[in-house]
């Protein structure tokens, strides 16, 4: 059977190749163009907005796990923390899938302190820090730290919350010096 009155193309006719992409180059660098402008255009917010949202990108951080109270923490990088102070360090460890490689924890233990572990209990020093559990949330097992003396070059980290994922742990282990990023200072 055949139409008498068949469908006109819907398609539209297409020119040469590079005259396609003359044309989608020139629409581009318009947009460009039009984006480029926009800070002379709106000149009292770029130079209020954009200095203000760098600088707080650069100095605060935000914590997205329970291991600490607080969610929001103001950075001084360089610096190294002092028993009792927070620190943010990247986390070196073979732990795969965690919701953040950067850590925010106490520091409770420093080069020359004796780790004590009696079970799955952790002391360093005089200090309690907790008992370590044995998996974590998703069920992969965790193992306890070993007991010795912190060496030279090396910070125990402790999370303040009990099931935190910090230096009881041998998956976690302890925080080498070259991987403390600055001390942390909780905002809310």
């Amino acid at each position: 059977m055949t139409c008498l009155h068949p469908a006109k193309s819907t398609r539209a006719p297409r020119g040469r190749t590079s005259s396609r992409l003359l044309r989608f180059g020139i629409r581009i660098a318009c947009e460009l163009t039009e984006l480029l402008r926009l800070p002379r255009r709106f000149w009292k917010t770029t130079l209020i907005v954009l200095p203000l949202t760098l600088y707080l990108a650069l100095h605060y951080r935000v914590n997205i796990t329970p291991s600490m109270p607080w969610t929001l923490a103001r950075v001084e990088y360089g610096r190294m923390p002092q028993i009792g102070e927070y620190m943010l360090y990247e986390y070196r460890g073979a732990m795969e899938h965690l919701p953040s490689r950067t850590f925010f924890k106490r520091v409770v233990g420093g080069p020359g302190d004796a780790i004590r572990v009696q079970g799955r209990t952790v002391w360093v020093g005089d200090l309690l820090i907790g008992e370590a559990m044995h998996e974590t949330r998703d069920g992969r097992p965790l193992s306890v730290i070993s007991a010795g003396r912190i060496p030279d070059g090396y910070l125990f980290a402790k999370g303040d919350h009990a099931s935190s994922f910090d230096s009881r742990y041998r998956e976690s282990g302890l925080v080498p010096l070259d991987a403390v990023i600055g001390i942390a200072y909780p905002v809310f």
